[in-house]
């Protein structure tokens, strides 16, 4: 019959390591992955200009407006959508990063939110003429 106190004794060498006493290597990658359990404002992020954090939600501006986006690689038509700027095909969207112009973003280009710098969104109807 197996004692107890030797079974609990074996079940913590096997916790802390392999049962030979051999300890596990830690992933120490894990807390640079860490998904905060909250919603990260891109724009303060690039102001700090440090790239924002893994989040459950990202919260964007457009057009002077917050919204919050779930998906951290929105297409252009997406955040379009989110903003409530339908049909997406009727607007130009540009997006602003710290330090440079605003660059044009296509409907089905995506955004890397987590990328630094990344401040906010300008959309603007297209001319009849365009598009």
């Amino acid at each position: 019959m197996l004692d107890i106190s030797s079974a609990l004794c074996n079940v913590g060498i096997v916790a802390a390591g392999l049962a030979d006493g051999t300890e596990l290597q830690k992933d120490t990658d894990m807390t640079d992955k860490t998904i905060l359990d909250e919603v990260i404002d891109i724009e303060e992020f690039a102001k700090r200009g440090e790239p924002p954090p893994l989040a459950k939600a990202y919260r964007i501006r457009v057009n002077g407006e917050k919204f919050t986006v779930e998906n951290a690689e929105p297409t252009g038509r997406e955040i379009l959508k989110i903003a409530g700027l339908t049909p997406p095909e009727d607007y130009t969207l540009r997006v602003k990063q710290a330090g440079d112009r605003p660059r044009k973003v296509d409907l089905d280009d995506t955004v890397d939110l987590r990328k630094p710098g990344v401040e906010k969104f300008k959309a603007l109807p297209r001319d009849q003429t365009e598009g």
